[in-house]
């Protein structure tokens, strides 16, 4: 008698779910319609309950303008399992919430392959005055509303940490792929979602990074979730080949779509654009269109903040355009007998799908590095040549040899783009490398003192009170509040030590971390008012750690473990502007702004701060990446930032929305 079949008890890896890869709209059309036809392969979630809500996302679909909740999906039904998941439908509701989920989750596991740790949503509650200045608070589930709005708008709000999308009837002209007054649903655009959840995942990451105190900052925001967005396009393979077929293989061919975002959207706005923003092709005052070409100028000029970040997408989608002609040129030689000039015609079906296999590679590693860079930035003032700087280490970090030139990629695309630090010797790579505090010619002894007491706190010798159990939890736990709370009691511990040591031990230690706990006294000569200015902001010694991560990661190079650790420092003091030509324009600013901070208006608030990066093999700080709170340039850049933006109309909805910055920035 043969034995009965032994039931799996492996779990799947993975969840195949069925989604658009561009919007609807290209499912309209005969050529486009199964290249737009993707299966998502997401993380398996075993304890999915419908909504889909699981251990990172709920998706609560509630529609404010009808007042009902919509049916929800169960992922994990039979039918819906051994079907991919539903039908691509724009009709149907429970098909929105599985589009949204499969992007979603998508992002979510980017990060964390990049990061090499989990994702976890958090709520800072910033107390302006008194003895408690920041309280952490995690969030288990970022919640999603696929039908929150009735509006030409989709955003992130960090003050209720969830994703609205809204939806609109389209323009009544006859252009595009869109029918005149159809629904448009901002939730099937995956470049949406994903631009959308990257907001998120960014904020949980720096949260002050949306502080609106630079040029650059909301600038930044912007254009770092359209690269995920545009990236994350190139996972699809079948979507590659497509359009490397119809461009003949040419990444900067007009006839592709892959530089560009939201075309359904751009496509049913009025004005119907080619897409929401195309950083291919850019439209002419006639109404003709070309090919966008590199303009260091307007990085100096340009300073709406979706204008500024197409800015930084055109730099990175510029270094991936240069990687891909270099690796492929032996392709197209060989295909073209030597000549580099293809036949006319459509190219080989062999040759697209080698050509496909590079552009996703590159775009794999492109994606990484722009996302591991985040852990080498400032955690406040944040500046495009910060951020190149922080490419270039990443990137360094993890893959020293760089035999395939992605560094030197960046480096020419940035510096034709006008991106380049302010404050360069010369421009290579050794240059742009943020340095350890040592080679930065920092205060030895004062490194040695934060080094001595991060072994005291560290080490397997000397550590106590748990430190190094929390530390081994937080490397192997697989809970996401476990992780949280372990690294809350980590910060807690730097805080106290280094409090004791900054009192008694070493005078003004602080300062190589860009914090200062004396009176701090600022001087400059001011552009705007003409005169000279002296401000002070009296002694503060309150400050935050952020986060103190440890984590393991590995060598491209020898393929060896390492473990770091990751400490962001944060400090915010209060700048005196009596009796300066400042006091009467901000008096009158922050008493229009609603939600304005309850503090004298006299005051302005002014931030500092480091990302520490530390070996935890020989207790050596790797780097020190630094705001420093004493700058008066700094401070000087600052004041006049905030002078032009609060007297721009412009951007006065912005501003009346401190806890909802994206809101009045995403509505078109």
């Amino acid at each position: 008698m043969e034995k009965p079949i032994e039931k799996l008890t492996d779990k799947p890896v993975f969840r195949k779910l069925r989604g658009y890869a561009f919007d609807p709209s290209f499912s309209s059309t005969v050529d486009k319609r199964q290249s737009n036809e993707v299966i998502y392969k997401v993380r398996w979630e075993e304890e999915l309950k419908p909504g889909p809500s699981g251990e990172y996302i709920e998706i609560v679909d509630y529609d404010p303008t009808t007042e009902c909740f919509y049916e929800q999906i169960d992922l994990n039904d039979p039918y819906v399992l051994a079907d991919n998941g539903l039908p691509l439908s724009e009709g149907d509701p429970r098909f929105h919430q599985q589009q949204v989920y499969a992007v979603v989750m998508s992002i979510i596991a980017q990060f964390e392959k990049a990061l090499s740790r989990k994702i976890i949503w958090s709520r800072i509650v910033d107390k302006n005055m008194g003895n408690t200045e920041f309280v952490n608070q995690f969030v288990p589930k970022l919640r999603i509303y696929p039908h929150a709005l009735r509006q030409q708008n989709a955003y992130y709000s960090p003050s209720k940490l969830a994703l609205l999308f809204g939806y609109f009837q389209a323009s009544e002209q006859w252009e595009g792929n869109n029918v005149p007054g159809s629904a448009i649903f901002t939730c099937l655009s995956p470049d949406i979602v994903a631009h959308e959840v990257t907001h998120a995942i960014l904020d949980s990451l720096h949260p002050y990074l949306r502080k609106d105190t630079n040029r650059d900052m909301l600038a930044f925001h912007e254009g770092f979730a359209d690269i995920i967005a545009l990236l994350q396009r190139f996972t699809f393979q079948n979507v590659v080949e497509d359009q490397l077929r119809i461009s003949r293989g040419d990444l900067m061919s007009s006839h592709n779509f892959l530089g560009d975002l939201a075309l359904q959207f751009g496509q049913a706005i009025s004005g119907n654009r080619r897409a929401l923003r195309s950083f291919l092709v850019e439209t002419l005052p006639d109404g003709s269109t070309q090919l966008v070409k590199p303009d260091p100028t307007k990085y100096r000029d340009i300073k709406d903040p979706h204008e500024r970040g197409g800015l930084l997408v055109a730099a990175i989608f510029d270094a991936f355009v240069r990687l891909y002609r270099f690796k492929t040129f032996d392709l197209i030689r060989l295909a073209s007998g030597g000549t580099g000039i293809l036949e006319k015609g459509e190219i080989h079906p062999d040759l697209v799908r080698r050509l496909a296999a590079e552009a996703r590679g590159i775009a794999d590693k492109l994606m990484l590095t722009c996302i591991r860079a985040l852990d080498y930035s400032p955690p406040v003032g944040l500046n495009f040549g910060d951020y190149l700087r922080a490419l270039i280490t990443a990137d360094v970090e993890h893959n020293p040899e760089d035999e395939e030139g992605l560094r030197f990629a960046l480096l020419e695309s940035f510096r034709s783009w006008g991106i380049v630090p302010d404050d360069l010797v010369s421009y290579s790579v050794a240059q742009l490398m943020w340095k350890p505090p040592s080679a930065n010619g920092g205060p030895k002894r004062a490194i040695e003192a934060l080094e001595k007491a991060f072994k005291y706190i560290f080490d397997t010798e000397s550590a106590h009170l748990g430190v190094m159990e929390h530390m081994e939890k937080i490397l192997r736990s697989n809970t996401r509040e476990e992780i949280f709370m372990l690294s809350g009691f980590l910060s807690a511990r730097v805080h106290d030590m280094l409090m004791g040591k900054f009192a008694i031990n070493e005078s003004q230690l602080e300062r190589s971390l860009g914090m200062c706990f004396d009176d701090i006294n600022y001087s400059f000569q001011d552009e705007t008012f003409k005169v000279p200015i002296k401000l002070k902001a009296h002694r503060r010694p309150v400050f935050q750690v952020y986060k103190c991560r440890p984590l393991i990661r590995y060598n491209s190079r020898d393929g060896y473990a390492y473990k770091i650790l990751i400490i962001t420092f944060l400090q915010k003091v209060y700048i005196d502007l009596r009796k300066s030509p400042y006091e009467e324009f901000f008096n009158e600013s922050a008493s229009s702004r609603r939600g304005a901070d309850q503090k004298p208006k006299y005051m302005f608030d002014f931030r500092g701060g480091a990302t520490l990066i530390l070996d935890l093999s020989d207790f050596k700080i790797k780097y020190i990446i630094m705001k420093d709170i004493t700058s008066s340039a700094r401070l000087q850049k600052h004041l006049k930032y905030a002078l032009d933006r609060d007297s721009n109309e412009s951007n006065s909805a912005l501003l009346m929305q401190n806890e909802e910055p994206f809101a009045a920035l995403h509505i078109h």
